[in-house]
């Protein structure tokens, strides 16, 4: 399904706006590295910053640390706490790759027990929300596990409520194997620029810092696109079948 006039209209003034605003921003940031005193601010926080990170780096009782992250994650499954935030912490207090390997198993630990709970007490309010949309509705409710699973994949890569997905996925019966390798497939490339992020958040300034943030905007939009076409292709193909189906007179 090709974007109608005012969907592209739409598209190109978003577009050019987030140009715009991106080279003011830029613009702005080259104005303010111009300035002594912000210079010297900002020499000050990297001083800070430095000290900082020693402090962390040389915590003791790393084992306890991974421990507290792990339970984070666990109490995101009663609590709305930020998971991204969790990921970012594990960055700040660890190498890059064990950071990405506690996030990680924190993440999947976190999906298998929302995965249990949807099996036992159902999708929940938001999957009620979720299927009035008739797109979203026509594949949750079909039996073919491939759509399903690409739209897990979908969900898992966009900011749909990680619990949520979890619980639906537990409630249908998805095979808990597939689940868990999409979910991981899906979590990945969120997961490793978080841990970048907190790894390097003692130089806010710095390409290391600002790049994962943008490769997490890109990986959103693209991930925002992909769920579309998902959508819009199953539904069209869904109502092609329905209409086959119906007796000629009925069409």
């Amino acid at each position: 399904m090709a974007l109608g006039k005012r969907g592209r209209r739409r598209l190109l003034n978003f577009l050019g706006c987030a140009a715009l605003a991106l080279g003011l921003g830029l613009f702005c940031a080259a104005l303010l590295f111009q300035d002594p005193e912000f210079l010297a601010r900002y020499d000050d926080l990297m001083l800070k910053m430095a000290e900082f990170e020693y402090a962390v780096a040389t915590l003791p009782y790393r084992g306890l640390i991974i421990a507290v992250i792990l339970l984070l994650f666990l109490l995101k499954a009663v609590l709305p706490l930020p998971a991204s935030a969790v990921c970012v912490i594990a960055g700040m207090a660890f190498q890059t790759p064990l950071a990405v390997a506690v996030n990680i198993a924190g993440y999947m630990l976190l999906a298998a027990i929302k995965y249990s709970w949807g099996r036992h007490v159902g999708g929940g309010l938001f999957h009620k929300l979720l299927v009035r949309y008739e797109s979203v509705e026509r594949v949750l409710k079909t039996g073919d596990d491939r759509v399903k699973g690409a739209l897990l994949f979908c969900f898992r890569l966009v900011s749909v409520p990680m619990n949520t997905v979890s619980q639906i996925y537990g409630a249908m019966g998805f095979d808990f194997r597939a689940y868990l390798l999409l979910s991981f497939l899906g979590f990945l490339p969120k997961l490793l620029p978080l841990s970048f992020i907190g790894r390097n958040v003692y130089d806010p300034f710095s390409m290391a810092f600002l790049l994962p943030i943008v490769l997490l905007l890109l990986v959103s939009g693209v991930a925002l696109l992909a769920l579309n076409r998902v959508l819009i292709f199953y539904t069209e193909k869904s109502k092609a079948k329905e209409e086959k189906k119906q007796p000629d007179g009925a069409k």
